[in-house]
């Protein structure tokens, strides 16, 4: 596949992503990007020890992305579900659900990257 035909096919699996994660009646708090890497990994060992963090861990449903954002993301929305408070700092509340489909997708991608 060439890069452009990649490309374009990275686009609308991003856009179906964010299209089937997105539900105007759901709260979610995710990391805010650029949030830094130090203070994103304190809020995951925190909120680890209230939550059930085992879907980030490997193997797990929300595993990948294997990223200190996208588990962190999965760790503020979880923390936000059972005491509905928001870590401002370095998380916004958002109608995204950080979980949702990501691995289906994700694995959707690598399959036909690496034909």
């Amino acid at each position: 596949m060439d890069k452009t035909s990649l490309s374009l096919f990275l686009i609308i699996c991003l856009s179906l992503v964010v299209a089937d994660a997105y539900d105007e009646n759901y709260r979610s708090s995710i990391a805010k990007p650029g949030a830094p890497a130090d203070q994103l990994q304190q809020f995951i060992d925190f909120a680890c020890s209230k939550i059930d963090c085992g879907p980030i861990q490997p193997g797990g449903a929300c595993f990948d992305p294997n990223t200190v954002q996208a588990h962190a993301s999965y760790a503020l929305n979880s923390y936000f579900q059972s005491t509905a408070a928001c870590k401002w700092q370095i998380g916004d509340v958002t109608s995204v659900n950080p979980c949702k489909n990501w691995r289906r997708y994700i694995g959707l991608i690598n399959t036909i990257i690496n034909k």
